[in-house]
Formats: structure tokens, C-alpha cells, sequence
């Protein structure tokens, strides 16, 4: 970065660089609106970049790196902002402008909170697996719509009339749905917490997930490189428990790991390749498919395929046939109420892409494919609120169909 003859490098406490000049000293006023001007400009820039949409940044911190030179770079090609000084003040407003989400910032840092629901003025929280009605905490319905825009600008995709639904990935991490007028009758915001803790298998033990037997044999699974299919509700804890058995996947083997949003992040192992799907949006016509990055798997060679979730039928049928040609030791989660009802739901969604084959041939490829099935449960207390989340079913999966045509599960 070049800097002008009035101005000097010099170093923040926390160690980042910055840009000084004791012009702006003596004015208040004046270095409010040079600040102001600046992101103005800084969210103009953004908007037309459409490569920064496109990098993958994995913490706030590569945000105020990037943001931070794209600052500097504004300041330092001004006559009008030569020698602001950059540092972390400016760039905590910059960040808040264009990614801050207000009131929110404070829950979605709540390591406690799991999901959030806005109703125009009106919010709702699961702290703890409880339901809290938080009553109206926004000033104005602008304030909602001041949060819809600043998801959008981050997320690079369109939100309007035209197009009602937005579905975002916050920079944190977090799931965002947003539906607003004229398809629904007030501003709907939803989303899932990013909030995963680094749990070992041994946490999950601690909190009676499961018991010293399960425990046992969770380890046994991965070790011996079975296929395990992950099953239960929506928030039963299918990603946490999928979470720790990557985990124990040995150092010296390649994981693929395929996924709709990055929430299986496996920091220290040397070789984990992450693949995220990518929707068909109004900006961009080039969609990633869960069955296109398994198919790509198969071509890369992986030791082990981790597919997040089943929910694509093409995905569904690829997956078979990656577990039934070598992939051994392969995890995945499916939403169903049962071990059996899992393995009748990844059947019925591999029909649906191959209608022309019989039910028991697409039988006899689920029981080869998958080794063992775990169902999850959340423990409801009388208020109907999550009390804890639990392992209710260890299948093993036998190779064979029994005589009715039916999956032969052993039960542990």
C-alpha cells in the first residue's frame, strides 16, 4: 500500500496498521463525514464487486482484513480522505454498516441460543431448548427492513416483491430465511444459530446423549469404516453427533465433505476437503448440486464421502452408489422418526430419481450401502420445550433382506 508524504505508518494496540494524519485531529465534524463518506463508498464498491461475494470468508476477522484495505485503497485514492486514520474504530463501523445486524449481534453471540424468529416487531428465541417470547424489540417495522436489506447486500442475492424469499448464510455461519409482502402478511425473519461447539464425543457422553455402551460402539463404527446414516428431527442434534465421529476419523485418510452450509468444520485434520453447494438464484444461473458435488467426489478419490444431509433424490441415488463402490466408512444425516423409517425414506428418495427400477432391487442397494442407523430424539419437558437430545435407536444394517422383502436390523 502506498502511502502519501503526510502520512505515517503506525500500529493499533491490537497490531493492525493503520493510516494517521493530524490534519483531521482538530475537526470532529470534518472526520465524522470523511468516515461516513468512506463507507459510503465502501458499500458501493462491495456492491459491484461481485468477486467478494464469491470468496469464502470463514470468520470476521478475514471480513476486516478485506475491508480494511478496500478502506485504505478508497482513503488513499481521495484528495478529500487523504490521511484518515484507519483503524479499528472505523473499521468496526464499517463492518457494523454493511454486516451488522443490530439488535441481533447480541443474540446470535449467545452461545446459548439456537434460533431466532422476528415477526415484523416481535421475536422469539430457543435459549437452552426453551421457547422465550421476547414481546416487540424493534422501534419501527423500518428497523426490521433496515436488517432484510443489510442480509441481502451481504448475502449479494435480491429480496422484493418480485422475489419474496431470501435464504442467506450470515458471515457467522447462521441460516437465514427471510419472507416478506405481498406472499406472506408480515415480515418473516428465521434462523438457525450458528452455534456449534467444538463437542468431542466425550462431551456428548457427559450429557447423556448416550451411554457407556454407545459410546463404545460409536467408536467401534468409525474405526471399522462403517457407513453410518444419522437420523431425527429437525434440532435432535443429527450435525453436533456427526460433528464428533469426524473427529475420529485417523489423520493419515481424505475426507470429502459435502454440504449445504459449512457446519462440519474439521480444523485439524490435514486433508479435509470441503464442497458447498450453491443455489440457482435471480444473480446467478450457475447452481451447485448436492448430487454434482457427489458425483465430483467420486473422480477425487476420497477415502470417506460426509454428505451433511440427504435431501436431493439425485443426490440420494449417487450417494448409494458411492457407499456400494468403495467409500467405505461414509457418514450422513436424513430427517426421519425411526432407524427403519430412515432407511425407507433414503429408498423412497432414490426411487424418486429412479422410478424404472423395483422397490427390493433399490432395497438390496440401501442394506449393502448402509452399515448402521442411528436415530436422535429430543426429551420434551411439559411445556413441550427441549429438555435434552438423545440416541433412541443403534441399528445395525444386515447386507440381506429378509424374507419378506423387508430390511433385517439388529438393534443395540
Amino acid at each position: 500500500m502506498v502511502l502519501s508524504n503526510n502520512m505515517v505508518n503506525c500500529s493499533s494496540n491490537e497490531g493492525n496498521s493503520c493510516i494517521k494524519n493530524t490534519d483531521f485531529s482538530g475537526s470532529t465534524i470534518k472526520r465524522d463525514q470523511a468516515e461516513k463518506d468512506i463507507i459510503g463508498l465502501l458499500k458501493k464498491r462491495i456492491r459491484d464487486d461481485i468477486k467478494f461475494f464469491s470468496d469464502s470468508f470463514s470468520s470476521r476477522q478475514q471480513y476486516r482484513e478485506k475491508i480494511y484495505y478496500m478502506i485504505s485503497d478508497i482513503a488513499n485514492s481521495s484528495v478529500a480522505h487523504a490521511g484518515l486514520y484507519i483503524g479499528d474504530e472505523l473499521l468496526e463501523k464499517a463492518l457494523s454498516e454493511i454486516f451488522g445486524l443490530g439488535i441481533l449481534e447480541n443474540y446470535l453471540s449467545d452461545k446459548k441460543i439456537t434460533d431466532i424468529f422476528i415477526q415484523d416487531r416481535q421475536m422469539l428465541i430457543i435459549r437452552d431448548g426453551r421457547k422465550q417470547f421476547l414481546g416487540e424489540v424493534f422501534n419501527s417495522i423500518d428497523d426490521v427492513y433496515l436488517i432484510v436489506d443489510r442480509i441481502k447486500l451481504a448475502s449479494g442475492k435480491t429480496v422484493d416483491q418480485r422475489v419474496p424469499f431470501l435464504n442467506a448464510e450470515l458471515y457467522d455461519g447462521s441460516r437465514c430465511s427471510i419472507v416478506i409482502p405481498p406472499v406472506s402478511d408480515r415480515v418473516y425473519i428465521t434462523i438457525r444459530v450458528f452455534n456449534c461447539i467444538d463437542f468431542e464425543l466425550e462431551n456428548l457422553l457427559g450429557l447423556k446423549m448416550f451411554d457407556d455402551d454407545a459410546f463404545t460402539m460409536l467408536k467401534k463404527l468409525v474405526s471399522d469404516k462403517k457407513n453410518i446414516l444419522i437420523s431425527g428431527s429437525t434440532g435432535s442434534g443429527k450435525t453436533t453427533l456427526l460433528n464428533t465421529l469426524v473427529k475420529l476419523i485417523p489423520q493419515n485418510e481424505i475426507i470429502n465433505l459435502i454440504q449445504d452450509l459449512p457446519e462440519i468444520r474439521l480444523k485439524n485434520h490435514p486433508f479435509a476437503r470441503m464442497l458447498t453447494t450453491r443455489p440457482k438464484t435471480r444473480e446467478t444461473d450457475n447452481e451447485i448440486s448436492q448430487d454434482r458435488l457427489v458425483y465430483e467426489t467420486l473422480r477425487m478419490k476420497a477415502d470417506r464421502i460426509i454428505l451433511g444431509e440427504v435431501r436431493d433424490c439425485m443426490a440420494a441415488y449417487q450417494l448409494l452408489q458411492a457407499l456400494n463402490t468403495g467409500h467405505r466408512g461414509s457418514f450422513s444425516t436424513i430427517h426421519a422418526d425411526s432407524c427403519a423409517d430412515a432407511l425407507m425414506r433414503l429408498e423412497m428418495l432414490a426411487m424418486e430419481y429412479r422410478p424404472n427400477l423395483s422397490s427390493r432391487l433399490i432395497k438390496k442397494t440401501v442394506s449393502r450401502a448402509i452399515d448402521a442407523v442411528l436415530f436422535l430424539e429430543c426429551e420434551l419437558d411439559k411445556n413441550q420445550d427441549i429438555k435434552n437430545r438423545k440416541i433412541k435407536e443403534i441399528a445395525q444394517v444386515e447386507d440381506c433382506l429378509d424374507k419378506r422383502g423387508d430390511y433385517k436390523l439388529i438393534f443395540h
